[in-house]
């Protein structure tokens, strides 16, 4: 079984919690190749999909929105998860945590997302916090930043990231062993001696 994890991202955050998941996966024995969504043609050669996407103003990038309408199709098809990385994550923030717990509490999925829910039926969806550079939202951002009880640095919850993935990793791990069941009932069984 061989695990797709693509990504769409601006900068370094998105995909480096991409290429977390992928060796995640493999440590735990899953098969992963790690892809940024606009090198992957065709899911043909994947088994399962991870797919996440930077979140801009609320909404995934175009290209992530893009590859979900796309791959329709593949997907419903595949066992699939998604993560989105902003400011505010499930366990992480760029803001202090009465502003994050607002946030947590009154944000909407992505319409990208909402609309792979009710198409894809995918597994599970996860929000992370990325990191911010200084002078990454301009000066005014970087005073907003402050007001709002952050600073510019890494957000990324590595051990959220990882558990998040290892509970992927034992899904699979049980789904090709379902298969693998499955396969093993349909050989027929080996002579014994006392079928000579």
């Amino acid at each position: 079984m061989t695990t797709l994890v693509a990504y769409a991202s601006t900068r370094w955050s998105t995909n480096g919690i991409a290429e977390e998941v992928g060796d995640r996966l493999m440590k735990a024995g899953v098969r992963a190749s790690i892809r940024s969504m606009a090198e992957v043609l065709n899911l043909s050669c994947y088994d399962a999909v991870v797919l996440g996407s930077a979140v801009h103003n609320g909404a995934w990038l175009p290209q992530g929105a893009q590859f979900l309408a796309k791959h329709e199709t593949e997907l419903a098809a595949r066992p699939v998860w998604l993560f989105s990385v902003s400011a505010v994550g499930a366990t992480s923030s760029f803001f202090g945590p009465r502003l994050a717990g607002l946030i947590r509490r009154t944000r909407k999925e992505s319409r990208a997302v909402a609309d792979a829910r009710e198409r894809l039926r995918f597994r599970g969806h996860r929000h992370f916090a990325g990191a911010i550079e200084r002078g990454q939202w301009g000066r005014a951002g970087d005073l907003l930043l402050r007001v709002c009880g952050g600073l510019p640095r890494d957000y990324r919850d590595w051990r959220d990231v990882d558990e998040w993935t290892t509970s992927i990793a034992g899904q699979l791990l049980a789904i090709e062993w379902a298969k693998e069941r499955t396969r093993l009932r349909l050989v027929p069984p080996l002579p014994t001696w006392r079928d000579r």
